[in-house]
């Protein structure tokens, strides 16, 4: 027969955790992305949500890397997908918590500083496009008179001087794809792209092999996952999660895929 416990021993402090019911942790929140509208293959495929907007995060390497930190710091991503112009804003109203794939010297001074910022994760090179049965574009002056085809909301910086000047000629198409049709069509004499994008587009356009990368790089930056102040996911966590999946050989997979 069993034995009845003593009085004393229930109130004892280890036999009263020992017999407490246990409760699961309440889950962690989602972890809120912003992201930018109108991406392109291989970063992001565009996806039309309600009333023809382009407000969802198609497949492509953002979404990829994105469902990976999230996985990877236990969360739920939530992709918040949003023009330029009211990215700041959703940040002031306290709605996004990683904007990842952006970099510090995109931004003023006083909007880099609403975010920490990790180090970086991917590096990044954008180069001149040519035709490929023309000279390659080997410096500067080779774009002395040149109609530059460009990404509409991109900065150039080590263009710049050369448009300011009336050197040469900024043409803006809406997207990366837009911008080597225009290439193609004569409209422009050479673009900038980033090699990533170029690689891609190549591979599954046969039109492209017209085309060929110059020697000339027009920049080389590093993109980061910046985190706002009031994340709930701390920078130490952003960091070692970022880490991991680095040295774990995640955004290499990634990137292979589009390659």
């Amino acid at each position: 027969m069993m034995k009845a416990i003593p009085a004393f021993l229930w109130r004892s402090p280890l036999l009263l955790l020992a017999v407490a019911p246990l409760h699961a942790a309440p889950p962690l929140p989602p972890l809120r992305f912003l992201v930018v509208d109108g991406h392109g293959m291989p970063l992001a495929q565009p996806r039309t949500g309600t009333a023809g907007q382009r407000s969802a995060l198609g497949p492509g390497i953002i979404k990829k890397w994105q469902d990976a930190l999230a996985a990877e710091l236990g969360r739920t991503p939530v992709n918040l997908v949003l023009p330029r112009k009211r990215q700041d804003q959703a940040v002031a109203n306290r709605q996004v918590d990683l904007r990842c794939f952006v970099s510090p010297e995109w931004l003023p001074a006083e909007l880099a500083a609403q975010y920490e910022w990790p180090q970086a994760f991917m590096e990044v090179e954008e180069r001149i496009i040519g035709n490929a049965d023309a000279a390659p574009v080997q410096r500067m002056a080779d774009l002395h008179g040149k109609r530059i085809g460009t990404v509409h909301g991109y900065q150039y910086r080590k263009l710049a001087p050369l448009f300011d000047a009336g050197s040469a000629w900024r043409d803006d198409a809406p997207s990366e794809a837009a911008l080597l049709a225009k290439q193609l069509a004569g409209r422009t004499d050479v673009s900038v792209m980033r090699t990533l994008d170029f690689a891609y587009l190549k591979l599954h356009d046969p039109r492209l092999a017209r085309l060929a990368l110059a020697p000339l790089a027009v920049s080389r930056f590093s993109l980061y996952c910046a985190r706002t102040h009031y994340s709930s996911v701390t920078l130490a966590q952003l960091q070692l999660a970022q880490q991991r999946l680095l040295q774990g050989g995640i955004l290499e997979k990634i990137l292979q895929s589009y390659r």
